[in-house]
Parts: C-alpha cells; sequence; structure tokens
C-alpha cells in the first residue's frame, strides 16, 4: 500500500546480518516508536524492523477503500519485499497481532515464530459498535487510562492533545471505525489450528481491553504456544513493561520450542 510517493515509514535496530529479524507491528492508535525500547534491547543479537501501517492521520498516508486486515497483511509483505527479509519472526500487538497472526496464514513459509501481546482477533473491546461520543479531552483521558495498568507516567497532557487534535477530523475518525469494524468482523478462533509454528502469548495480567481470558483462549487454540503473564500490566506490555518484555522474548527466541509451556 506504500506507493514510490509515499515510502515506506519504519523503524530498525540492530544488524541486518542477524540470523534472526524481527518484525514488531503496532496497534491502531501506536506507531513503531512503541517497541524502541523492545528493539534497542535486543539489537545486539537480532535485527529488529518496525513499519507504520497505513492508518495515519495523514489522508495520503492511508488507503482510502480500506475494507480488510487483509490490506495490512499484504502491506507487512510487501515491506518485507522491499526490505529484503524471506523470513521473519512476527511480533504484534493488539491490531498488530492480528494482521501477524493473518500473516503467518497466508504466508506460513515467511513466518518463523509469532508472538503476540494484547492481540485482536478472539475479542477486543474496540471502537466497532458505532460512533464516537463527543471527543473531549476528558473522554480521550479516560479512553486511554483503560490501556495501561499505572497510566499516569505514560498518559500524558501532551498525548491527550495530540489525540484530540486527531480525532477532531471526523473523516479520520470514520476511517478508524471501519479498521475496528474490520478488526471485529474478522475472528481467527477457526484458523488457530492451522498455525504449526512456535509461538509465544506474552499478556498483560491486567488487560481491560483484551482480558487474560482472551490470552488464555489463544493459548488452547495454538498447538505450539507458551503462555507468559507480566504482572502489574495491561493492554500494551512493550510500552508499559519492557525489560520483563524483553527478557521474556529473548528467553523464547533462545529456546527451542519442545512442548507447551504456561507460565502464570
Amino acid at each position: 500500500m506504500a506507493t514510490a510517493q509515499e515510502p515506506f515509514r519504519y523503524r530498525e535496530a540492530g544488524s541486518k546480518s542477524a540470523r534472526t529479524t524481527i518484525v514488531f507491528l503496532h496497534g491502531l492508535f501506536g506507531s513503531p516508536e512503541n517497541w524502541a525500547p523492545i528493539m534497542d534491547a535486543l539489537a545486539d543479537g537480532y535485527y529488529g524492523l518496525a513499519p507504520q501501517f497505513p492508518i495515519d492521520h495523514r489522508p495520503d498516508r492511508r488507503p482510502q477503500d480500506f475494507r480488510s486486515i487483509h490490506q495490512l497483511t499484504d502491506f507487512v509483505r510487501d515491506f518485507l519485499d522491499d526490505r529484503g527479509v524471506e523470513r521473519a519472526v512476527l511480533c504484534g500487538n493488539s491490531l498488530g497481532g492480528q494482521v501477524a497472526i493473518d500473516f503467518c496464514l497466508r504466508y506460513p513459509e515467511r513466518a518463523e515464530r509469532l508472538v503476540l501481546t494484547g492481540s485482536a482477533g478472539l475479542f477486543e473491546r474496540n471502537l466497532a459498535g458505532g460512533e464516537l461520543p463527543k471527543v473531549t479531552r476528558e473522554f480521550i483521558r479516560e479512553k486511554a487510562r483503560e490501556i495501561f495498568y499505572d497510566p499516569d507516567p505514560i498518559v500524558t497532557e501532551e498525548m491527550i492533545a495530540d489525540v484530540q487534535r486527531m480525532l477532531a477530523d471526523r473523516q479520520y475518525v470514520r476511517f478508524l471505525l471501519r479498521v475496528a469494524k474490520a478488526t471485529r468482523n474478522y475472528n481467527v478462533r477457526e484458523e488457530l489450528s492451522k498455525l504449526r509454528l512456535p509461538t509465544l502469548i506474552l499478556w498483560g495480567r491486567d488487560d481491560r481491553i483484551t482480558p487474560p481470558s482472551v490470552a488464555r483462549e489463544f493459548y488452547e487454540n495454538l498447538p505450539h504456544a507458551r503462555l507468559v503473564f507480566l504482572e502489574r500490566c495491561g493492554h500494551s506490555p512493550p510500552i508499559e513493561r519492557p525489560q520483563a518484555f524483553s527478557r521474556a522474548l529473548r528467553s523464547f527466541l533462545k529456546s527451542p520450542m519442545s512442548s507447551p509451556q504456561r507460565v502464570c
């Protein structure tokens, strides 16, 4: 979905000569910078790439005909082609997790391992229910605080102002609602048994957007999965618990997946 006029935008860390490439996929309101601490922590042994999804506030950076999660999956495929990456570990948060699942289903030969954190695809509290109410600073503050276990260091007044500015654009809000609806309409439950690759389900114990029961449902339906909960953590573990997230991810990448594991 990127064009010659609008090249891929992404963050990278580590060496391209590393044996393993990890592709980090952000959520609906996220960005590649959400993954910066994780990528930097793993840069000593892994090559990390975090593309910006084409769901930008700027109209020229998003597809006007968006209808399906598959479009974002094909965007990831095109991005990997552009970067010359044949196979990678797919790591996704929220919307990014659902895209990672779809990528592994549609392009299994290109997926080495899968990491899901607060992933959409089974159940998620999102915007798909209809129009947003009046977008006040109080409304944005309340919704942002639902994402994190401890929002105070993260949900700043600057962040709230930025979100309010974006959501003042009704065309952009309608676009976001289409993306949220596509997320809700694509339930991956029946497809999960097809995924035979090693999978890490790395979840916030206090996630209120995709509760821990969703993590357990992923675990029960993925044949080669291990489940790890991060304590005192909400819907965005890479932002809220980057050190613990990095340690768990490194351990997973270094370990063979001989049998499923549950770490609670």
